[in-house]
């Protein structure tokens, strides 16, 4: 299906649509309410929170965009992906080490996503879910503690390993929409996590050269605010534009909020990470979180964060290093899995979450599995150092 809405995002509908489609379906996924928070701070970037009260994992969503109708829809799909990766998990096929499984999976499980220190191996004995290739649909089986949210009582005691999380969970209009944001966002966490590693590096952004008219609205939101911006550039292996952007503002002394963003298109990425931190600022406002450190709300000295060294760079050359795009959603998941398989020598695989009694035309949603990938799943972006010049 062709992309039709383009305001910092690229969806096969227009925002306003899909909420008319999700609307009469929230309280059937616990959804009580879905909150315009915007005006609790004064960046008038638009920010939503959805409550789902009997979460099995955080039970308040958050939700950003350009539009308030973006956020809004933002918001009440995060929560639908949340309860998707809690209670629509598929049924275990079988349950066994991978060593007796009988079969040659095309990954190692150690290579999934797991906690520091799993002491997991080819004799763990799991529970095991089919998966489909990205690239060719080939299934194979993953294991079902890899998609699993939330923690449930049951009568097995059983090690947590491996680990889920809501990395490469997303939600789409159709299904290959919702398979290009899991694919966008492994990347970018992975880029992320070189960064948290020490690994990575940037380039800095001058937020006064931005001219594309979404993006340069936001940064002017935030500059008349009075906020400290910081935007970087973050060059990985897969050559996907990923972009991170950092606030600050006296009234949060303490705080330095961070977000960042992945697409093919770089000014999606970038819209992605400056509504991201104008999003986190209002998870800390809010107070609505369970996962919220103490130290946010510590008193601190009123100064800024130092100024990074060097120069920005001019918008337009980043923007220029990356010029792939797509018109449908397939073409898209189709290169973003190529470059992961190329770059891992791994397949990403795709769990349906939206299958059987799941199932539903208005939405779609998938956990994809990428072997290899990196996650570091602590909730702050290291600000990066400059990479070199030539």
């Amino acid at each position: 299906m062709r992309k039709a809405y383009f305001d910092g995002t690229h969806r096969t509908r227009h925002p306003d649509e899909t909420w008319e489609a999700i609307q009469p379906l929230l309280m059937a996924y616990g959804i009580t309410r879905v909150a315009d928070v915007t005006g609790l701070d004064d960046l008038g970037i638009p920010v939503t929170m959805a409550v789902r009260p009997l979460a099995r994992t955080l039970s308040v969503a958050q939700g950003k965009g350009v539009t308030l109708a973006a956020a809004r829809v933002s918001g009440a799909m995060e929560a639908i992906e949340a309860w998707h990766g809690e209670r629509a998990v598929p049924t275990a096929e079988v349950r066994a080490p991978t060593d007796g499984l009988g079969l040659d999976l095309p990954y190692g499980v150690t290579a999934l996503e797991s906690h520091p220190g799993s002491l997991v191996t080819c004799r763990t004995v799991l529970d095991w879910i089919t998966a489909r290739s990205a690239l060719d649909g080939e299934p194979t089986l993953v294991p079902a503690a890899c998609v699993q949210l939330g923690r449930e009582a049951h009568a097995r005691w059983r090690l947590h390993l491996p680990s889920a999380s809501t990395n490469g969970l997303a939600s789409g209009n159709t299904r290959a929409e919702a398979v290009v944001h899991a694919l966008a966002e492994l990347i970018e966490r992975d880029t992320i996590s070189a960064l948290a590693d020490g690994s990575g590096h940037g380039r800095l952004i001058d937020p006064g050269t931005v001219e594309d008219e979404h993006c340069a609205a936001l940064v002017d939101r935030v500059r008349a605010a009075g906020a400290w911006l910081e935007l970087w550039h973050l060059p990985n292996r897969f050559e996907v534009p990923v972009i991170s952007c950092y606030l600050w503002r006296e009234d949060q002394p303490a705080l330095l909020v961070s977000g960042s963003g992945a697409h093919l298109d770089p000014h999606v990425a970038l819209s992605r990470a400056i509504t991201e931190a104008a999003q986190s600022r209002l998870t800390q406002i809010t107070g609505s979180r369970e996962d919220i450190h103490p130290a946010a709300y510590r008193p601190a000295v009123h100064h800024g964060p130092q100024q990074s060294a060097g120069r920005g760079a001019k918008w337009a050359e980043v923007a220029a290093q990356h010029t792939t795009g797509f018109a449908t959603d397939e073409g898209e998941a189709e290169h973003l899995a190529a470059r992961i398989s190329a770059v891992t020598g791994h397949s990403p695989l795709v769990v349906d979450l939206t299958h059987g009694p799941h199932q539903r035309r208005e939405f779609a949603v998938v956990k994809v599995l990428a072997p290899a990938l990196r996650y570091d799943a602590r909730h702050v972006i290291p600000r990066p150092t400059q990479e070199a010049v030539a």
